[in-house]
C-alpha cells in the first residue's frame, strides 16, 4: 500500500503512555479513496499488527489536507505528533 504520510500522536508520541496504552496512528494514502470510510480503520488490522492495541485513523491526501486546516485531532497530531 503507498502511504504518503504517517504520524504517530496521543501517548505513545508525548511520552505519557502506560504499559497498556493504545498505539494512535493518522495514515494518508490514495489507495482509500477505495475504501468505505467507516471501516478503513478496521482494515488496516488485515494489513498490519503493530503490537499494540492501536487506533488508525485513515485519510486520503485530500481528506488530510482538509482537516489539516481546520481545528481538528489531525491539525493537532500535526502539531504534536511524530512524522514517522
Amino acid at each position: 500500500m503507498p502511504i504518503e504520510r504517517m504520524i504517530l500522536f496521543g501517548s505513545r508520541a508525548d511520552g505519557t503512555a502506560k504499559k497498556d496504552s493504545d498505539v494512535d496512528l493518522i495514515i494518508v494514502s490514495p489507495r482509500f479513496k477505495l475504501w468505505d470510510f467507516f471501516k478503513r480503520g478496521a482494515k488496516m488490522y488485515d494489513y498490519w499488527d503493530v503490537g499494540y492495541p492501536a487506533d488508525f485513523l485513515c485519510y486520503t491526501p485530500e481528506e488530510f489536507n482538509r482537516l489539516s486546516k481546520q481545528i481538528t485531532l489531525v491539525s493537532e497530531a500535526i502539531k504534536k505528533g511524530i512524522e514517522l
